[in-house]
């Protein structure tokens, strides 16, 4: 009875599998998904040879991708992984997530020791690992490197396959991947005239939606991103936003909006407000139908979220500082925000982004990736924005075009849409030459 039931498996599987794939014992056999030596199917969907994509190397590196008019890197570093496999397949990952480079390259550095001589295909089981051996210390910078480790595995399994990465997580149902441009205004005045103008050029240019940040700029919020206190406006600790700001941004949104009656307006604000100047501004700008207000209020007070959001029509969008499905579940099931911002690069890879998307599809919340990042991480949302079917509208980040020719090998100079990718993996590849040029030296990067 036992060798009639393994006759009958075989034979489905071969039926299932089609005649490309063997069945049974062999290099050319098909092994468990799971690991596991049993008679399912699944089971039959790898090699079975034990060996096979044993990860051999994992080591961070960090990047810049930006040079300036003298050839000089500048620009953001970006925290990428690499692994190598023993049979000699590289996956590159991506845990970006500034400033924090050289502590998520320590995270990587302390955690290799459990991940060589494992199976790449073992995705699920190395994020749990690390997860929870890392519980104790866990924060930013360990998630963001069991991102940039997890990446690099699907990229590995999807080389070795054969297959684009999004055919592993769903297939396509999405032929191309609407944009939101990034900060594309520049640096004009802050009035209505000069932003319904270059709404005009960018709509021209074939823009759909584009982002930026009002606030940042305004004497309320100078040195916002400095270190040095001394140069923080009072507003900036009490959040508080004065009133003449208010109205200035109200006036660039309806400049914007008359530039573009149907160019979908993205308002970022950077957590950086209470409760009572969110309100405020929310209530400003919602004459103007923005697609949303972007993080009006930091993180880690639900409540806080909430009562923005019911205080207007226009949609809170937040996520990026949130870093995993538990952070994100009290949001979704509470309808904190009416769409959701995760960033593949922080949130813990494509295993948890994806987790996180099924849990605000429940709620029918749309997802909107948070992508400012390096070109990995925008390879990994292109993939989980081409299968997702919650999938709203990804950002843009900085220009891509001279990045995306030499990784991609290709790439359509769009402002309103990118394509999936369609080469193995994540369908990008580091040349010796590109790695030579922009790598920074790790020994000269303080680690914190």
């Amino acid at each position: 009875m036992p060798d009639d039931r393994r006759i009958f498996l075989t034979k489905m599987a071969a039926g299932a599998l089609g005649t490309g794939v063997a069945v049974g014992s062999g290099a050319s056999s098909v092994g468990a998904w799971t690991g596991a030596r049993t008679n399912s199917v699944l089971y039959q969907a790898r090699p079975a040879d034990n060996d096979m994509l044993k990860i051999a190397k994992v080591e961070p590196v960090i990047m810049q991708t930006q040079k300036n008019a003298q050839g000089k890197l500048t620009g953001t570093p970006f925290m990428m992984c690499r692994v190598e496999t023993t049979e000699g397949i590289v996956g590159w990952g991506e845990g970006t997530n500034f400033p924090k480079e050289a502590t998520i390259a320590t995270e990587i550095e302390m955690v290799r020791p459990w991940i060589i001589g494992q199976s790449a295909y073992d995705i699920e089981r190395i994020w749990a690992t690390i997860n929870r051996a890392r519980n104790p210390q866990h924060g930013s910078a360990v998630q963001s490197a069991i991102s940039a480790i997890d990446i690099a595995l699907w990229d590995i399994v999807g080389q070795k396959l054969n297959l684009p990465l999004y055919k592993l997580i769903g297939g396509k149902i999405n032929d191309k991947i609407k944009i939101y441009t990034s900060y594309r205004w520049g640096n004009i005045p802050r009035t209505a005239d000069a932003y319904r103008q270059r709404t005009k050029e960018l709509v021209a240019e074939g823009a759909l939606a584009g982002k930026y940040d009002p606030f940042f700029d305004e004497p309320d919020f100078q040195g916002y991103s400095n270190a040095t206190a001394s140069r923080y406006d009072s507003n900036s600790f009490s959040r508080q936003m004065k009133l003449h700001t208010i109205n200035n941004v109200a006036e660039m949104i309806r400049g914007i909006r008359e530039g573009g009656p149907d160019f979908e307006i993205c308002v970022e604000a950077h957590a950086k407000f209470n409760v009572n100047s969110a309100v405020r501004i929310i209530k400003a700008i919602e004459p103007y139908n923005p697609l949303w207000l972007e993080e009006p209020v930091p993180p880690g007070n639900v409540d806080a979220m909430i009562e923005v959001q019911r205080q207007s029509s226009v949609p809170v969008a937040a996520g990026e500082r949130l870093k995993s499905r538990l952070e994100f579940r009290e949001y979704i099931e509470r309808d904190a925000v009416r769409i959701i911002q995760p960033d593949v690069a922080r949130v813990g890879g494509i295993t948890e982004f994806r987790k996180v998307a099924a849990m605000a599809e429940t709620h029918w919340i749309p997802v909107a990736p948070h992508n400012p990042n390096g070109p990995v991480c925008l390879a990994a949302h292109m993939h989980l924005s081409t299968s997702m079917p919650n999938f709203m509208i990804l950002e843009e980040g900085h220009d891509r075009n001279a990045e995306g020719k030499e990784l991609f090998g290709g790439w359509q100079d769009s402002r309103a849409y990118f394509l999936p990718p369609e080469k193995p993996g994540l369908g990008l590849k580091f040349s010796d030459n590109y790695l030579r040029e922009h790598s920074l030296d790790m020994n000269t990067v303080e680690r914190g």
